[in-house]
């Protein structure tokens, strides 16, 4: 397809061009997105997802904002393009004209298709998150919340028996569509009958023999396809050797719990990317989204400022430093993060302090129970590289290691203590490992009950109710689309479609309509500067082919001429 140019004309169009009829109200949500949210896109910006030549594209800013009300109203590719046919608001809100005649849906697939390959996934959350920057929702806004929730693949949970069933089913049904020459085996046509429709197993125990008939069955499938490329081979493969070990040519058995387990199970045929993920008691199969919005005290609004999708698998503690690196770098230049205790540690804190942000969360407790004496209780000396215990002692062994430092007492010094009994029950004398950060720790203890820090710890909360209309408002638990890409993708247009909303509703308080009609003056100053640059330009050229001297010399002659 063409490639798309710039449209500025759209800054000087007002929906009401477009609908002038009665019925809906002036401050209706619909005159403001299209003002503020639609007429930000512009089709240059999309420019690089298309080739040069061919038929020109659906406008991809046009497609942009039927993304975001996709979302806002949780509709699917069918009813949005349905919408932008029956519905008043979504016509007014994307500028439709009365001769507009819809299009096909798998429009909006390839969009996304095209959005993924070209790694512009994060493009309308930034593009609305600029408007909210240039409308002021975010000045002053220096304190930032983050937490996690999880996004759910669209799979279903799967037995061992049920996923390698469903992926010889899917190679057999690949193969035999794509290699004709396949139909004159018997043993594959046997397969094609027993495989060629979804049978499911169930979650329960399959039996010995069905488990190693599967195996069977896809170890002689792969032998048959040998070298030939087919659509989900890779897969099959790889579930034969997370569920199956081969002793021999012909000995297979189902692998069992005494047997070591693959590194990284696949879950799923069907998404061999997705990994189960597990909180506490909550399990789930697809990925973890780290929300991160602003937190102000006046009461004022908030916006969500970034969004990171991980692996489920992956601690929150491990992303802090990201989140905080993204933190200070993005548009609200964040000097305090506040998150809960699954982001902490004094390796974060220490790290996240040499960014000029400071990390408001709760530090890990000391989960030592009752027994010995504890560690707080020694006093540590990292100057002189020395660990004084309780009745005095100085520690004789002292090493830095990876993760920690490795202290230890003289094993005489000890027997001789008449704590010892208390201390420890080594015959070789105490011996302690505090972290490489074990300082910063005891400050984050001592800091974590003081009311400043409680105070502000509380402004965590409303967080909970932003994930919670994340999932209820913008169906961001589960996920619309298949593949970590398109996983992703889903989340960040979730958090983008929340974010319009926050706009529009702020848009309709007074302050929004303040600071809406500052930013229209602005936008229409620039775009008078724009217009009088081209007249300047016009202008000169013109003046390059007709002397000045000739215009003021003869001014009623030179107007009469015809230019």
């Amino acid at each position: 397809m063409a490639r798309p140019k710039s449209r500025p004309q759209l800054s000087f169009e007002s929906a009401y061009i477009a609908d002038d009829a009665a019925g809906i109200a002036d401050d209706h949500w619909c005159w403001s997105f299209f003002e503020h949210v639609y007429c930000t896109f512009d089709d240059a910006q999309f420019a690089e997802m298309y080739e040069e030549g061919g038929r020109y594209p659906v406008s991809p800013s046009f497609l942009a904002g039927v993304t975001l009300l996709q979302f806002m109203f949780r509709a699917s590719d069918r009813a949005a393009v349905e919408n932008t046919i029956m519905r008043r608001d979504w016509r007014i809100a994307l500028g439709i004209t009365r001769d507009y005649d819809g299009f096909h849906p798998t429009v909006l697939v390839r969009f996304r298709q095209r959005l993924v390959a070209h790694g512009m996934m994060d493009e309308l959350f930034e593009t609305v998150l600029g408007q909210m920057e240039r409308l002021g929702m975010l000045r002053g806004r220096r304190r930032l919340r983050v937490d996690a929730t999880h996004l759910v693949a669209d799979v279903a949970r799967l037995s061992r028996a049920d996923a390698v069933s469903e992926a010889i089913r899917v190679v057999v049904s690949a193969a035999a569509k794509r290699y004709a020459e396949l139909s004159q085996d018997e043993g594959f046509i046997a397969l094609h009958e027993r495989y060629g429709q979804e049978c499911w197993v169930g979650m329960g125990d399959a039996g010995h023999e069905r488990l190693v008939q599967l195996g069977r069955d896809g170890l002689w499938l792969l032998a048959v396809l040998g070298e030939r490329p087919v659509n989900g081979k890779e897969t099959l493969a790889a579930l034969l050797d997370q569920h199956f070990i081969v002793d021999g040519e012909d000995d297979l058995r189902p692998r069992g719990a005494d047997d070591p387990a693959v590194p990284d199970p696949i879950v799923t045929p069907h998404e061999p990317d997705a990994r189960r993920g597990r909180k506490g008691e909550k399990e789930w199969i697809g990925d973890k989204v780290h929300i991160v919005e602003t937190a102000a005290q006046d009461g004022g609004p908030n916006a969500i400022t970034d969004v990171l999708v991980t692996d489920p698998r992956v601690e929150d503690s491990t992303v802090t430093q990201q989140i905080a690196e993204r933190a200070r770098s993005g548009p609200s230049e964040a000097d305090t993060l506040i998150a809960d205790g699954g982001y902490a540690s004094a390796a974060n804190t220490a790290a996240v302090a040499g960014m000029q942000i400071d990390l408001v969360a709760p530090p890990r407790p000391n989960t030592r129970k009752g027994g010995k004496l504890s560690i707080e209780e020694f006093t540590i000396d990292f100057a002189r590289r020395v660990a004084i215990c309780p009745e005095g002692h100085e520690s004789s062994w002292w090493r830095e290691r990876q993760r920690d430092i490795h202290i230890r007492f003289d094993t005489a010094v000890c027997r001789a203590c008449p704590r010892r009994s208390e201390c420890t029950d080594s015959t070789r004398g105490r011996s302690l490992a505090p972290s490489l950060h074990y300082e910063q720790l005891q400050r984050d203890r001592a800091r974590a009950q003081t009311d400043e820090f409680k105070g502000m710890y509380r402004l965590r909360a409303p967080i909970e109710a932003t994930v919670s209309e994340l999932v209820h408002r913008c169906g961001l638990r589960r996920s619309r689309y298949r593949g970590a890409p398109f996983r992703a993708f889903h989340a960040v247009a979730a958090v983008t479609a929340l974010n319009v909303r926050r706009m529009l509703r702020w848009l309709a308080t007074t302050d929004g309509r303040q600071a809406a009609c500052a930013a229209c003056t602005c936008r229409f100053l620039a775009a008078a500067g724009r217009v009088l640059g081209a007249i300047r330009a016009l202008w000169a050229t013109w003046a390059t082919q007709i002397p000045i001297a000739e215009i003021i010399r003869h001014p009623i002659a030179m107007r009469q001429e015809p230019i």
